[in-house]
């Protein structure tokens, strides 16, 4: 069941393997106020080069805007510096105790196994705490498959923004990072990432098409539907990677439609539809928001 989380997790990073950016039907919105306007961009948090030229409508739009807002903006003073700090601090485990205190011996093995196999030192790892080890060993598989942080979406664009635009952030880096730590029942996580981690190509597959379709209901049913109908339990945990991350973001959304100028929002894709997506829930706010 945990399948598709893991596939939620690395969504941003997989999704854009050898897709031809330039002829997608990306999800991308315009939303018109009477002062304001704002376009929202899903985003792909790992890419490759085969991700670019965007498509000349995105770009554009982004060029027409004043400010760029982003989840998280690394590029602001000290950001590097207090990402460093957190994951030493808080995503790491202190003195002598490590990943092995904290598993059952099935699921230890099962670790060292898939890191053995893969090819990882688990030094990497063994001092990280489950949802950051999760984490790390997504960001790994998606470098494997020749995709790279350096070009995903957001950072594509905040290089664009450096002395051009302002650049807004819709979360802070301990507010993002907290959702990795606070993941409860770390043995069924790691249990099952290993074979979604292994398989995360071949099932990715059907997500890419849906993508470059513009597919949202595939997409939504891939990300969303099939894991909560198979179970009800998920919920919590979709509400503390998505649900109320949404909500917060919409909030800020708001806010800049109530204000002047225009404002390119990147966020990741997953949060972007649904019912309880940003899109949905700036339409029940009484926005009307157009698909580009």
């Amino acid at each position: 069941m945990f399948k598709k989380i893991i596939l939620s997790f690395v969504l941003y990073a997989i999704f854009s393997f050898q897709v031809i950016a330039s002829e997608d039907r990306a999800l991308f919105w315009r939303v018109d106020s009477g002062a304001a306007t704002v376009y929202l961009f899903g985003s792909i948090h790992f890419a490759n080069d085969s991700f670019y030229p965007l498509r000349a409508e995105i770009e554009r739009a982004f060029d027409a805007s004043e400010n760029l807002v982003v989840e998280v903006d690394m590029n602001s003073p000290g950001a590097t510096a207090r990402f460093q700090h957190l994951m030493q601090s808080e995503g790491s485990y202190s003195g002598n105790e490590t990943l092995k205190d904290h598993l059952s011996k099935k699921t230890y093995e099962q670790l060292q196994n898939y890191l053995n196999e893969s090819g990882i030192s688990p030094s990497m790892v063994e001092r990280q705490k489950p949802g950051i080890v999760v984490l790390t060993l997504a960001a790994i598989q998606a470098q494997q498959a020749g995709l790279k942080p350096e070009q995903g979406i957001d950072v594509h664009f905040m290089e664009k923004a450096k002395n051009h635009k302002k650049i807004l952030a819709l979360e802070t880096m301990d507010e993002q990072l907290r959702i990795f730590l606070d993941i409860e029942d770390a043995d069924l996580l790691l249990q099952d990432s290993f074979y979604a981690l292994e398989t995360v190509e071949e099932e990715m597959d059907t997500m890419i098409s849906a993508w470059k379709q513009g597919d949202e209901k595939a997409i939504q049913k891939l990300l969303f539907d099939d894991i909560l109908n198979e179970n009800a339990a998920m919920i919590s945990l979709y509400e503390q990677l998505y649900f109320q991350r949404n909500i917060k973001m919409t909030e800020s959304i708001k806010s800049y439609l109530k204000q002047k100028g225009r404002y390119f929002v990147v966020v990741g894709a997953g949060h972007l539809i649904g019912d309880k997506g940003i899109v949905q829930q700036l339409q029940n706010a009484g926005y009307h928001v157009v698909r580009q």
